[in-house]
This record gives C-alpha cells, sequence and structure tokens, in this order.
C-alpha cells in the first residue's frame, strides 16, 4: 500500500461498508438510468483522506458488475456518503484499481 493509497487488497464487506454502498444505491440509478433490483457490494477496497473513499466492486445482475467509488465525509461534516465515480462493465473478475 501506498501512503494516502487504496488498500491494494480487496476486502470482503461488513454491514457497515454494506450500508455505506446502500445509502448511494439511488444516486447510482439516477447516474445509470437504471433500476437495480440486485445491488450486492462483493469486495472493496479503502482509501484514508480527509474521511474514506471506497471502491466497491457490486454485483447488480447474476454477472453483471460495476465498480463505485464514494466518499464517506469526516463525521464532524454531518455529510453523508456520495458517489464520487462509477465504472461500468465490469466482471466477478476484474480487478478493483483506482479510477
Amino acid at each position: 500500500m501506498i501512503c494516502g493509497g487504496f488498500t491494494g487488497t480487496d476486502r470482503e464487506p461488513d454491514d457497515e461498508d454494506r450500508a455505506i454502498l446502500l445509502s448511494v444505491k439511488s444516486d447510482v440509478e439516477k447516474r445509470l438510468s437504471q433500476q437495480f433490483s440486485v445491488f450486492e457490494a462483493i469486495a472493496f477496497q479503502t482509501q484514508v483522506v480527509a474521511g474514506k473513499n471506497y471502491i466497491f466492486k457490486v454485483r447488480i445482475s447474476e454477472d453483471s458488475f460495476i465498480h463505485v467509488k464514494v466518499c464517506k465525509p469526516l463525521p464532524h461534516t454531518n455529510q453523508p456518503p456520495f458517489v464520487m465515480s462509477l465504472l461500468q462493465g465490469q466482471t466477478l473478475q476484474s480487478p478493483i484499481e483506482p479510477f
């Protein structure tokens, strides 16, 4: 791991991580003009900055995946997590890499 970089190791999300991703689901759907009946965090990496950035690998159908970059601001800001960017056309084997 590079100082200030992403962890470089995919981790399995816990309930708190999944809640962060679910909190931005409607924004992802709006940006992609789609509704997702499946929206499951498969793996993620983090980066500690002024808050925490996440890159989630998200299953959106049986064999379709996207990567979602989310920022969780520091608690004192009272700001919710928000989507920074999306990467479509991913697979289960696609590596999580900063974008």
